[in-house]
């Protein structure tokens, strides 16, 4: 369950690295997002090689780390597939930017997960793990005061009748920053 006193604050723990200046800071982006918003529905149309199906951009307040370096940033999340109809592909694409507009811009795709295969119906979860390093792209945004991200449903439709539909629903999402430098 989300406690609404972590939108308050960033960090869901601070680790002290191994040397002098250097920390991990740990972000739960899933307590960020609104309750609404941990549900992408998902709609790719007949004959569809490649569509994307996004939530909206939420911010995420930083206190920023001034002139220190992000060296790093790995992510570890879960999220349930729920196909209703159709048989396709079924992939997360996590974008940030420093405006919310940047997030619906293709290059600011900081990570993409390799697509399930969904299909059918009733709606059985298909469970996934996402997990790996975001593009460095990324690093620079979290020395901001501030953070873009949108999490979106990118999927494929092979069929020439049927949608896929369904949604992708977030039960986990955190990113570990990696810096290193001063932090004041």
């Amino acid at each position: 369950m989300r406690a609404k006193w972590l939108r308050m604050t960033w960090l869901a723990g601070l680790a002290v690295g191994c040397g002098k200046g250097e920390a991990i800071f740990n972000v739960n982006v899933y307590s960020f997002l609104p309750a609404a918003q941990d549900t992408v529905p998902y709609f790719i149309p007949p004959n569809t090689p490649s569509a994307d199906t996004g939530s909206v951009a939420q911010r995420i307040d930083l206190p920023g780390v001034g002139s220190s370096v992000v060296d790093s940033i790995r992510i570890f999340g879960t999220l349930d597939l729920y196909n209703q109809s159709g048989t396709g592909t079924i992939g997360l694409q996590l974008f940030m930017a420093a405006d919310s507009l940047g997030t619906y811009t293709a290059s600011n795709a900081v990570l993409t997960v390799t697509p399930k295969t969904v299909s059918g119906s009733p709606p059985v979860p298909v469970a996934d793990t996402v997990q790996g390093q975001l593009l460095s792209s990324a690093n620079p945004l979290f020395t901001r005061r501030q953070v873009w991200v949108r999490v979106a449903a990118e999927g494929s439709n092979s069929s020439l009748t049927t949608p896929v539909i369904g949604r992708m629903v977030l039960t986990t999402l955190r990113l570990s920053a990696f810096i290193n430098d001063k932090f004041f």
